[in-house]
């Protein structure tokens, strides 16, 4: 079964987006990636979540199909751990404080916060620096003395 845009059912509307769609918008449902962008920077959020981040791609999507909890689940959990770790970010590992406090939902939260920062970027404006940057000026930076035209002898 899929929409009428193409997408999975449940996914995000966004063409190819490989994430869930979560929140609605003009009748649709988009992911919080994609949500609140203008549609021109469709196609440059999905390559960013599909090239570059698709290991938090999947480690989110593992764990909202568990329903949150990894009882039971001991694979699906070393599975993400595995992919984290071989994607270099280790950084996104299940904290001490998660496991006690909030669980998997405070970690489900941080690898989400983790794709909103990695696309935030896209559909902003970038300022444009007015002033064009230079190498430093070596030797004298100002000539009071000089007369091009002198012949050595002061006036």
């Amino acid at each position: 079964m899929s929409e009428p845009n193409g997408s999975a059912w449940g996914m995000c509307s966004a063409f190819g987006c490989p994430l869930l769609g979560t929140v609605g918008s003009e009748s649709r449902w988009y992911c919080f990636c994609h949500v609140n962008k203008p549609s021109t920077f469709n196609d440059a959020i999905t390559r960013e979540l599909r090239e570059k981040q698709l290991h938090i791609v999947d480690s989110t999507l593992d764990i909202r199909r568990v329903g949150g909890s990894f009882y039971g689940e001991d694979s699906t959990y070393r599975t993400i751990q595995q992919r984290l770790i071989s994607a270099d970010r280790r950084d996104l590992l299940m904290s001490q404080a998660e496991k006690q406090a909030g669980g998997v939902r405070a970690w489900l939260l941080r690898l989400e916060r983790a794709l909103i920062d990695a696309t935030a970027g896209f559909g902003e404006q970038k300022p444009i620096a007015l002033t064009t940057p230079t190498a430093p000026v070596i030797g004298p930076t100002h000539a009071a003395n000089f007369h091009p035209y002198a012949d050595g002898a002061e006036a």
